[in-house]
């Protein structure tokens, strides 16, 4: 899975930085992926994968709905490295709690500037 790196690298740098056009490649990079992957965990994450997508191209987006999504990929990509064998495993895990971060921190964000 080679976009391990890649969107790790994008989530760290925060996701107000990660243009909805550069998101949905990655997003359709992780699809790809996980669509030759047979668990019904995959196929959950791709299907969150494709809301997520939506979310980002609405004419309105929702800030909330997008962080639930990416805190529940991060919950669900953690789960799926546990289950997961091999050099993956360490990445999955790392990609989920990257996720995570970023939910949370897009969370506080939010929190300040309702401050």
């Amino acid at each position: 899975m080679p976009q391990f790196d890649s969107t790790i690298k994008h989530l760290a740098e925060g996701v107000k930085g990660f243009t909805a056009a550069a998101a949905t490649k990655n997003i359709e990079g992780w699809e790809a992926t996980l669509e030759k992957v047979d668990s019904p965990a995959a196929k959950t994450i791709v299907k969150d994968l494709e809301a997520l997508k939506k979310h980002l191209h609405a004419d309105k987006q929702d800030g909330e709905a997008i962080r639930k999504l990416m805190a529940k990929l991060g919950k669900e990509t953690v789960a799926m490295a546990k289950k997961t064998e091999g050099k993956d495993a360490e990445k999955t895990q790392a990609l989920g709690e990257a996720l995570s971060h970023a939910a949370e921190h897009t969370e506080d964000a939010g929190k300040q500037a309702k401050a």
